[in-house]
């Protein structure tokens, strides 16, 4: 039993563990989490069901993955497929757009939880509208919901749209509301230009950039290592890759499409796992 415990991370706290063996298994109640038989947590926003799937993030350098970011999946009524646009554009108040925010980023980091693989980042995206819903003090509510479930803020990475990255200021205010609570963030550039603008201005750990706007070029791969060498420190991702990049040494650079995974469930942690973690709790 000992040498499985070993290949197990303990990624389960007590509270996290005991939050979840609180949730229903079926609909009603009132309850917008319920858990699985399988071991994942779904969420209710009004009839539609709420659930997650994670692409990871590699680091082509050495092949090793650095974490996942979480998408959402969304069945309605009938079990009909909806996008998270879709969503998301029907509720126009932004009270409600910021509780459905924050509920499928609590389903995101549950899932994330009931997941073998455990010890790596999660990136979670949010939604445009909400910078600037929320007055101030961004992240503050989501630093409760992940202290309440054990899990360490700097595990996860805010990921910030790529519109948010034309409004510096606005940007900059929640990038650090977003840090003094705890949590690595990530923003989206257009272009090796824009960050370069942005670079002196925003505190990001993280900088995406789309492959489609970095091979426009037949020198795409000079603007690489130039993006890269502006990093200001920051780890340049850059993503949709349909091919894996070859002859890529620098470690500070990061991979994310389908050539380096698609997005998927991840393996819910069994009984006979959780056994074993209640064994070794922290």
């Amino acid at each position: 039993m000992e040498d499985q415990a070993d290949g197990v991370q303990p990624a389960l706290a007590q509270r996290a563990r005991a939050f979840l063996d609180r949730l229903p298994l079926g609909r009603g109640g009132g309850r917008q989490l319920r858990r699985l038989s399988e071991g994942g947590v779904v969420g209710d926003w009004f009839g539609c069901e709420l659930s997650s799937v994670f692409q990871p993030i590699v680091r082509p350098a050495d092949g090793s993955t650095i974490g996942y970011e979480a998408y959402l999946r969304i069945l309605g009524s009938g079990e009909r497929a909806l996008s998270p646009w879709a969503l998301f554009s029907s509720n126009a108040d932004d009270d409600r757009l910021v509780a459905l925010d924050r509920l499928a980023r609590t389903v995101h980091a549950l899932n994330f939880l009931v997941s073998v693989e455990g010890d790596g980042l999660l990136f979670l995206n949010v939604h445009g509208r909400l910078l600037a819903a929320v007055s101030s003090d961004h992240g503050a509510a989501f630093r409760k919901v992940v202290d309440a479930l054990g899990l360490p803020p700097e595990r996860i990475v805010i990921e910030t749209p790529l519109e948010a990255s034309s409004q510096p200021d606005l940007l900059a205010f929640v990038l650090r509301n977003y840090r003094n609570n705890g949590f690595q963030v990530a923003i989206n550039v257009e272009s090796p230009m824009q960050w370069q603008t942005l670079s002196g201005l925003v505190p990001a750990q993280f900088v995406k950039i789309d492959s489609a706007r970095l091979f426009i070029a037949e020198d795409w791969q000079a603007r690489l290592g130039w993006l890269v060498s502006l990093r200001e420190r920051a780890n340049v991702v850059v993503t949709r890759l349909e091919h894996k990049l070859d002859g890529v040494p620098d470690e500070a650079l990061l991979a994310q499409g389908y050539a380096y995974g698609l997005p998927a469930p991840r393996a819910a942690i069994t009984r006979a796992e959780r056994y074993v973690l209640d064994r070794f709790a922290f």
